[in-house]
């Protein structure tokens, strides 16, 4: 008996030690193709971002994605939602299923960055980093391809149209169309700019939040000026509005939960002598819990008929439900803890305290599959927030993002 304990002991150990021979030999074998890849996916992010494309229009994108997987040998389907690329990587054995997801949308700004690859389309930019999401997993993907004969297992690489605007199908689109029901889990990430470069972000539970849009048209009735007792003033009742809407967080909502309602357009009247007859608002809420995306909806038509009742006038509101919340999975933030620890170091681990209430339809994909969104950190100083005419990355990041994304799918398909 205590010889076959011993056995057992010793064959134990050997397996331990092949098992570590071999991880540490696949950890090598990542950072040496990241190293040689780097500079490619430098070129590719610089394309792309001289190249930017609005959600739903995104035609040049795909094509050009389309056209670096050939090069790379990986096959794709491009007939899924509107202009999504799927790739796939098959590994030599057989195993689970794991996704990797990039968004490949710009916004309608104008770029001032100076940067000698600027945007080259009037008026539009890659303002929140997709370019850089994009390269990332391009240069994820030629390195999984070069070490697929190590994978037990399959990787579907999601290139995804339209995540800024929730009006087009984006993440929901491909969740929909079921080619990723065979997934077992997924994973994205995004540049940001809160966190020092090269850092990343990983945290449980709540990540970014929901986000709806709201648009009120508050009728009343135009007069002279100098006349308002015969009129309905428009613009007086959308500013007792405003406050009231602002009371309505501050005031009925308890502090600790997370609601943020903003109005960020409001446009109204013709000339600065008349009674103004109409006022146009927009605006956005962010919440985390179902049931307070229920309540600021209710409460923001109940204060319009109120308003109604003491002004006089006559208002509508059209309430747009967007992304849902994204939110971890507690067991995928630990696996990308410990790859993110064991391929870029204890010290580029981040765990923010607090979620963010903008939002990222990434959501779509977790609220049916197990998985994580990270932060890759780009924060420099003077580098400003996303969504800024100025923004920019540290190119320095993309090497640590195609070798955190590449060893993550490489690691989860490793012989169990």
């Amino acid at each position: 008996l205590h010889l076959c304990d011993r056995r057992q002991r010793q064959m134990c150990i050997r397996d331990r030690y092949k098992g570590d021979r071999v991880m540490n030999a696949l950890q090598d074998l990542i950072k040496t193709y990241a190293s040689q890849y780097k500079e490619q996916v430098v070129e590719w992010r610089r394309h792309i971002h001289s190249h930017p494309e609005l959600s739903g229009e995104e035609k040049n994108t795909s094509l050009f994605i389309q056209k670096v997987l050939g090069e790379l040998g990986i096959p794709f389907v491009n007939d899924v939602s509107d202009y999504a690329v799927i790739g796939k990587i098959e590994g030599a054995h057989t195993g689970p299923v794991i996704a990797l997801r990039a968004d490949m949308d710009a916004l309608p700004i104008h770029e001032i960055t100076g940067l000698p690859f600027a945007s080259q389309n009037e008026g539009v930019m890659h303002a929140c980093g997709h370019d850089s999401h994009i390269a990332i997993l391009l240069g994820a993907a030629a390195i999984l391809q070069s070490i697929k004969d190590q994978l037990y297992g399959t990787v579907k690489l999601v290139f995804q149209p339209s995540e800024e605007e929730a009006l087009f199908p984006g993440a929901q689109g491909i969740v929909d169309s079921g080619i990723l029901d065979d997934i077992d889990e997924i994973y994205g990430l995004h540049v940001w700019p809160q966190l020092p470069v090269g850092t990343v972000g990983l945290k449980k539970g709540n990540l970014m939040a929901a986000s709806d849009h709201f648009l009120v048209h508050i009728k009343g009735k135009s007069t002279h000026g100098a006349e308002p007792h015969n009129g309905v003033d428009a613009i007086v009742a959308a500013a007792n509005w405003i406050v009231t809407v602002e009371s309505m967080v501050a005031r009925e909502t308890n502090p600790m939960e997370n609601l943020v309602c903003t109005i960020g357009v409001i446009n109204g009247g013709d000339r600065y002598n008349v009674g103004c007859g109409d006022v146009y608002l927009e605006g956005t809420c962010r919440t985390y819990a179902p049931e307070k995306r229920d309540y600021i909806e209710r409460r923001l038509g109940e204060s319009l008929q109120a308003l109604d009742v003491m002004f006089k006038t006559e208002s509508t509101l059209d309430y747009k439900r967007g992304h849902g919340a994204t939110i971890n999975n507690p067991e995928a933030i630990d696996y990308a803890t410990s790859i993110v620890e064991k391929y870029l170091g204890k010290d580029a681990v981040v765990h923010p305290e607090f979620p963010s209430m903008a939002a990222e339809d990434f959501s779509a994909y977790l609220h049916k599959i197990k998985g994580a969104f990270l932060w890759l950190g780009t924060g420099f100083e003077g580098n400003p927030a996303l969504h800024n005419a100025a923004f920019t990355i540290d190119e320095s990041i993309l090497e640590p993002g195609i070798t955190m994304m590449a060893a993550i799918a490489a690691e989860y398909l490793q012989e169990k």
